[in-house]
């Protein structure tokens, strides 16, 4: 996995976690703005009502040039439930429950265990709250195309992202497809950034696409995120279970 597939997966859980989204505040705000506001709303509330909620992910990325193909791929498939959830791509599978954040990379054999807190990989509002609240300058925008509504982020020069938009099923509120314009500056060393005279992996402009699809209710249960399916803790010690007991536990927070 490359790295920006190592850090851009991830985007899909701060978006996708929208159980966990802090509404920004909107006071003030221009027309846009608020109305964005409002669909995200509406769009949060879609998945907190979803009991058991399921669907496929898929994620591609492309550098910024015309007629570039995808150099990276994932496919992965989530699970969500009333603040809980989990994901599973490429090797990698991530479970959110009430307390724990569980990271299992299959290929290291070891586990990570960190804490549910405030400061949480899938809180949206490490990018919700940052456009609405820090960034000046961002200029939204909603439309409709074909079937979908379409909610477009504009930013300032300067910043990591260049847009976001956002394609919405108008009936169930869902996510169907994600487009991110980055700026590889900082997110990848400059010796893997094209220049004049050098050729490299990536360009300075690339595109990340995240696709959902065959959202289903109802196919998993409350034991999809038991803990006790990857750790046990007795006195203060954590041991790995299940077909999980040749892993190694690696504690990343000391408040456990």
């Amino acid at each position: 996995m490359s790295p920006l597939s190592k850090k851009y997966c991830y985007v899909l859980l701060i978006m996708i976690g929208l159980a966990w989204m802090t509404p920004p505040d909107a006071h003030g705000q221009q027309q846009g703005k608020n109305d964005a506001h409002a669909l995200l709303t509406w769009v949060q509330k879609a998945y907190q009502d979803a009991s058991y909620l399921g669907f496929h992910v898929k994620y591609l990325y492309t550098n910024a040039g015309a007629g570039a193909k995808p150099m990276d791929s994932l496919s992965g498939e989530m699970q969500m439930d009333k603040g809980r959830c989990r994901l599973v791509i490429d090797g990698m599978e991530t479970i959110v429950t009430g307390k724990y954040i569980i990271q299992v990379m299959n290929e290291d054999k070891a586990i990570y265990l960190s804490s549910a807190g405030k400061a949480i990989p899938l809180d949206p509002t490490q990018v919700l709250d940052t456009v609405f609240r820090q960034m000046k300058g961002v200029q939204a925008s909603i439309a409709m195309e074909g079937r979908n509504k379409v909610l477009t982020l504009r930013f300032p020069p300067g910043g990591t992202y260049t847009y976001i938009r956002m394609e919405i099923d108008p009936v169930t509120g869902y996510f169907q497809r994600m487009t991110y314009g980055v700026r590889t500056a900082g997110l990848v060393s400059q010796d893997q950034i094209s220049r004049p005279g050098r050729a490299a992996p990536y360009e300075q402009e690339g595109k990340i696409e995240m696709f959902f699809g065959n959202y289903e209710k109802g196919r998993f249960g409350d034991a999809l995120f038991d803990e006790k399916n990857f750790f046990t803790h007795v006195a203060g010690h954590y041991e790995p279970a299940g077909h999980y007991k040749d892993y190694h536990i690696f504690l990343a927070s000391s408040n456990l």
